[in-house]
């Protein structure tokens, strides 16, 4: 710019020597002056752009580092994505496995096409694991508590947990919230949950062996949907051998082993299904009454009247105790007690 500046300054000077008017002489100079103020225009601009392409270049080279960054995260859950596809491949192969599994097991076990035609009766009526029922152990102690559940339910739970001890409900059809929560707190604390019938109504139940699988496949129903597990044990209302059931027991007993399921009577009794309810002290004597026995099955009731149940157990326990005992809930694997075959004189 100095050098422009020079020229001009040198051509003023070259003017105004040869005798060039001095008008014609600022003119050229004005003219000069204005191409030097045009250059450092374009100077600032030509040095803005560039500005503006270096910055460019740094954001197209941002970018491209961002692309790159971005495309190995797509690579990275392409891979994910294809793991999960074939994780998601063999999850439907175990599935399909797994169905093919349970129809396979929802099919009548053992089923004889020329057998009585109660076989063919709810398919998914069976017992959730094979029959084994093989253990015996001495010196062990199974509460057993029919009818329930009821208030009295709770209040024989809390006496159990405190005692530590396990035991066995058979229980019968209720309605209600309630109900239904009791047999979701006995499975949870451990208990074994058995069936006793819906109705308990001797007549209905031992009309015929399919009245009773009708009625206990209900209660076989409600323990495996609030509880999430079907039951193994059952206890006949009144014993596997009683006056209303001895032309069918036999044939009762055959069907329920053949669909796994294990029948349960009991060897030691609180005989405490009564109108009035007994004494607390005569309940505990009469469990006892049975003596030393190798291993016990105690008849007792959770009914709702049974308030002296409640009172006597865990005296009970404690004598029982005292005695050598351990306690524990009825399992597939234990051999039960079940009544001698009787002949009954059939008129």
């Amino acid at each position: 710019m100095k050098n422009i500046w020079k020229l001009a300054a040198a051509v003023l000077a070259a003017c105004v020597l040869a005798g060039v008017p001095t008008y014609f002489a600022v003119r050229e100079h004005n003219a000069f002056r204005d191409i030097s103020a045009r250059a450092d225009s374009l100077q600032t601009e030509a040095d803005s752009t560039k500005e503006e392409v270096e910055s460019l270049t740094k954001e197209l080279s941002d970018a491209r580092g961002q692309l790159d960054s971005r495309g190995r995260e797509l690579e990275s859950v392409k891979g994910e994505l294809d793991s999960a596809s074939s994780e998601r491949d063999k999850l439907a192969s175990q599935l399909e496995e797994a169905q093919t599994k349970i129809e396979e097991l929802s099919k009548p076990a053992h089923f004889d096409p020329d057998g009585p035609e109660y076989q063919q009766l709810f398919p998914d009526f069976y017992a959730p694991q094979p029959l084994d029922a093989s253990k015996a152990p001495d010196g062990v102690i199974y509460l057993t508590f029919d009818d329930g559940p009821s208030a009295r339910t709770d209040e024989v739970l809390n006496i159990l947990k405190n005692e530590n001890v396990k035991a066995t409900f058979f229980i019968v059809g209720r309605s209600g919230a309630a109900s239904r929560d009791r047999l979701r707190a006995i499975a949870n604390a451990g208990h074994t949950l058995g069936m006793h019938s819906w109705s308990h109504d001797y007549k209905t139940i031992y009309g015929s062996v399919e009245a009773f699988l009708t009625d206990m496949y209900e209660v076989f129903k409600l323990i495996r949907d609030e509880t999430g597990t079907a039951p193994t044990y059952y206890r006949f209302p009144g014993g596997s051998t009683n006056s209303y059931d001895y032309g069918i027991y036999k044939d009762i007993i055959a069907e329920m082993l053949r669909r796994g399921f294990i029948p349960c009577d009991w060897n030691m009794s609180a005989q405490d299904a009564t109108k009035t309810p007994l004494p607390a002290s005569q309940i505990v004597s009469n469990v006892l009454s049975a003596g030393n026995v190798a291993r016990g099955v105690v008849l007792m009731h959770d009914s709702k009247p049974r308030t002296t149940t409640v009172e006597a157990l865990p005296e009970l326990i404690a004598t029982l105790r005292s005695r050598g005992y351990t306690f524990a809930a009825l399992t597939p694997d234990v051999k039960p007690v079940v009544f001698n075959y009787k002949n009954f004189d059939v008129e």
